[in-house]
């Protein structure tokens, strides 16, 4: 295996956190109450199967794709979407009227975000590498 890159190492990070995320979440929740509100929590985080099931996903991709650039681009600006549109649904959760079939609390927004971000960072990183890598073969 080559040596690894820094949206890699990005990749592989972001990843485990999710992957462990939901995997202790599972161990608080079960499989009851997939999407509703409850009060189970994972180190002050509000937790259900949905998020849980999201979170195990979506690491598990990151996880699968690093290894190849090309497939990392866009597996983890995949991911990135999926982060940054729960964080979404997590803002819009605080109106009174919203269901917040995510179980989601303040904590579980910065999770979100933070890994939306993250995994933004590696798809372009990503990118980027691949780009210096092709200007190397044509310059050499």
């Amino acid at each position: 295996m080559n040596r690894l890159r820094w949206p890699q190492k990005l990749a592989i990070g972001t990843g485990a956190l999710l992957v462990l995320w939901g995997l202790a979440g599972f161990a608080v929740t079960g499989f009851s109450n997939f999407a509703g509100e409850a009060d189970t929590w994972v180190l002050g985080l509000r937790v259900n199967p949905l998020q849980n099931v999201l979170h195990l996903v979506s690491g598990a991709a990151l996880l699968f794709a690093f290894p190849r650039l090309k497939a990392l681009s866009g597996t983890a600006l995949l991911v990135a979407t999926l982060y940054l549109v729960l964080f979404g649904f997590g803002m819009a959760r605080y109106d009174d009227q919203v269901v917040n079939f995510l179980n989601v609390n303040a904590g579980s927004n910065a999770l979100h975000l933070f890994s939306g971000f993250a995994a933004l960072a590696a798809a372009q990183g990503a990118v980027w590498c691949r780009q210096c890598d092709r200007a190397a073969v044509k310059s050499a």
